[in-house]
């Protein structure tokens, strides 16, 4: 009889027990329900809020997007022509490069031959009269030491034409001279161009003539020019004395030393 209450006693405590358990395991399943039913609702919630944000923020950011992608546009347009323009400027300056290059290959070619030209118009300083020495002396005054080619031609040029002047043109000029018997006389000097001229003082006791003579002008005393033609050559010129002819002697150097 214990035997059989203690059997009986065991299988109503393992009843209970399992009873027990089932109902724990109810309630925790529906607790879990719950919470997951919240989690469900809030996320349901800030879904929608974000979906009601970004219809509400959609328009906006389309729009923005737009501008962006246009401003994108001018800015590739303008990354293409700076890209264009730096080819041109880069073209432009190989093509300078290129120009000075030859220019400064020109003006070595200039330089000699303006170094020439130079030699050559420098050496016709001797045999010009003085007048025009004068005029080349002043020319010469203004080139500074450190000239460049530039003005260096220009000073040669300006003599050059200063001669040509005087060639295409008669002249007289007045000035003191010493005569051969040393006393200070003033003089009119007739020039034809640079080559000839003649002078006589105003009572005609001093005559000769200017000429080149050995490369270097050089004034005479002559009485074999005719004071009085070289006297009414300069009259005509000075409009003093109505045209005429005039004769005066004219010498020719055959060489050197003659």
């Amino acid at each position: 009889m214990k035997v059989k209450r203690s059997a009986a006693l065991s299988f109503v405590l393992v009843s209970l027990a399992v009873a027990s358990s089932g109902i724990v395991m109810a309630a925790t399943k529906a607790s879990d329900i719950d919470g997951l039913t919240e989690k469900w609702i809030s996320i349901e919630r800030q879904t929608q809020k974000l979906e009601n944000e970004w219809r509400e923020s959609e328009p906006a950011l389309r729009q923005r997007i737009q501008l962006l992608k246009a401003e994108r546009t001018q800015l590739q347009s303008m990354i293409d022509e700076s890209k264009a323009a730096t080819t041109d400027v880069e073209a432009q300056r190989e093509a300078l490069l290129s120009e000075q290059s030859e220019l400064e290959a020109q003006q070595g070619g200039v330089e000699r031959a303006l170094t020439g030209v130079i030699g050559q118009v420098d050496s016709l300083y001797s045999s010009l009269p003085e007048i025009i020495r004068q005029t080349w002396d002043k020319e010469q005054a203004e080139l500074a030491a450190d000239a460049d080619t530039s003005n260096k031609l220009q000073v040669t040029l300006a003599k050059l034409s200063s001669l040509q002047q005087f060639n295409s043109k008669l002249l007289v000029n007045e000035t003191v001279t010493r005569a051969p018997d040393d006393k200070d006389v003033l003089v009119k000097q007739f020039f034809v161009g640079s080559s000839y001229a003649w002078f006589t003082n105003a009572d005609g006791q001093y005559q000769g003539a200017g000429h080149v003579k050995n490369g270097e002008w050089q004034w005479q005393f002559s009485d074999n020019v005719d004071s009085e033609a070289v006297a009414l050559a300069v009259a005509i010129f000075e409009k003093k004395h109505e045209p005429d002819f005039v004769s005066l002697p004219l010498t020719l150097a055959k060489g050197e030393g003659e």
